[in-house]
């Protein structure tokens, strides 16, 4: 990893809320998330974003399609492996582009909170920044094991899993109900999308 490169991911519609993020943390590199199907102001306005910035730093577009909120945190949980490789700092700014894009890029900086450096909004007022909080979604080993059983078999057969993981029946229903009240399963203990985001 390189100790003195810096990395912007922006979620993007238009230009007013990535610019002050640029200002602010003067990135080597600006990845720009937005929707696989961009109409023509977004196209122009990465248009205005390479011609006034490429000199001074490397732009990347990622197009994705912005309300599969699984695709978006499961990009975005790619996207900040790759730069962490060559990068010390990474920054987020969740300002541009849809809700549903928003989110996933948060639910995926969720996944991998240790490798970045701060998640951000910025007013649209006054670009005011407000750092959100580095979440993660904090399950343990047990836990992990039961969510990829389920996410592989597709349900859960409450005998097998107690024999192969040496638990009790009634410990592996306390971890499934713990999950539950998680999000991560259903009232049936199948799997959520917040289950299989927390698995990226």
């Amino acid at each position: 990893m390189s100790e003195d490169k810096k990395v912007l991911i922006a979620t993007f519609y238009s230009i007013e809320p990535v610019i002050p993020s640029i200002h602010r943390f003067s990135p080597d590199k600006l990845v720009l998330i937005t929707s696989d199907k961009p109409d023509e102001t977004v196209k122009k306005n990465i248009q205005s974003i390479k011609r006034m910035f490429s000199t001074v730093m490397k732009i990347e577009v990622v197009y994705i399609k912005q309300y599969d909120i699984y695709r978006i945190a499961k990009a975005t949980v790619g996207l900040i492996e790759k730069e962490h490789e060559k990068s010390s700092q990474i920054y987020v700014n969740i300002t541009g582009a849809r809700k549903t894009l928003m989110l996933g890029v948060i639910y995926g900086v969720y996944a991998r909170d240790d490798m970045v450096t701060s998640i951000h909004y910025s007013t649209e007022e006054n670009n005011e920044f407000i750092e959100l909080p580095k979440m993660s979604y904090d399950l343990n080993e047990m836990e992990r094991m039961i969510l990829e059983m389920i996410s592989k078999d597709g349900k859960i057969n409450v005998n097998k899993a107690a024999e192969k993981f040496g638990k009790t029946r009634g410990l592996l229903y306390l971890y499934l109900k713990k999950l539950r009240m998680k999000g991560f399963l259903d009232n049936n203990f199948n799997i959520t999308s917040a289950g299989r985001i927390s698995l990226l």
